[in-house]
């Protein structure tokens, strides 16, 4: 939330590879990686999960995004390998 850029870049620090992932246009961005995994999962949200002290109504909820019938929404992302 709040974010600085709409990229990141991320580099080996055993190899000169690396990527860049882009995801303009959404306003949330998840890095996380799973206990002793050799990866990291970088995922650009437009809405995040429920808090622990949700209202449990789908219109409270931050991040939400209310589209009109027969409206459409669209976003997309991209990686560049360096």
């Amino acid at each position: 939330k709040n974010l600085a850029s709409d990229e990141v870049q991320v580099r080996s620090d055993k190899t000169p590879t690396g990527m860049i992932f882009s995801f303009k246009g959404f306003p949330y961005l998840g890095i996380w990686a799973a206990k002793d995994a050799d990866f990291i999962c970088i995922e650009p949200w437009c809405g995040i999960a429920d808090s622990i002290n949700t209202s449990q109504q789908l219109t409270e909820k931050e991040g939400i995004i209310s589209l009109p019938a027969r409206e459409d929404f669209t976003r997309s992302w991209s990686v560049t390998i360096l």
